[in-house]
């Protein structure tokens, strides 16, 4: 059996998930470490090009079927399934979706999606300093601070 891919978008943050595999022209996705020997990982990031031809992925169209869902911070996932394991593979949140301006070309969106790094450079912490503590410790006693949008955090 071969592998079935998935791409799904949370449009309405309620936790259902809609499926635009079916629109995916280009897929692109990092975890972290694009080079080997690297000390810190990169922000994990994912790059999305969609057949736009029904203008379907455009925020100003008032007539399509997501009109006032193309918003930033909607979740998104890559999912594979083999038969006998579904597995994520990347899953975060929109940054931004591009309508390609072409008129009489093919008609293209781009989405671009981050992890949770972005959540975790804008907290500020309150927390008092921290001494003879392992770093475990310290680390479990920001991320308590750090607050995720809800429909990721199951």
């Amino acid at each position: 059996m071969s592998t079935k891919w998935k791409v799904e978008v949370d449009w309405n943050r309620d936790g259902a998930y809609s499926e635009v595999t079916d629109y995916v022209t280009e897929l692109q996705w990092f975890l972290g470490f694009r080079e080997p020997y690297k000390g810190t990982a990169s922000e994990a990031y994912l790059h999305l090009t969609l057949n736009n031809a029904d203008k379907r992925f455009s925020p100003e169209n008032i007539n399509g079927p997501l009109f006032g869902k193309l918003a930033p911070l909607r979740p998104i996932r890559v999912t594979s399934d083999d038969g006998s394991t579904v597995r994520t593979h990347w899953s975060g949140w929109i940054n931004m979706i591009e309508p390609a301006a072409n008129k009489f070309g093919e008609r293209q969106a781009n989405i671009l999606a981050t992890g949770a790094m972005q959540f975790l450079k804008a907290t500020e912490t309150k927390i008092e300093l921290q001494e003879n503590q392992r770093s475990d410790q310290i680390i479990d006693a920001l991320i308590q601070e750090v607050i995720f949008p809800p429909a990721l955090a199951s």
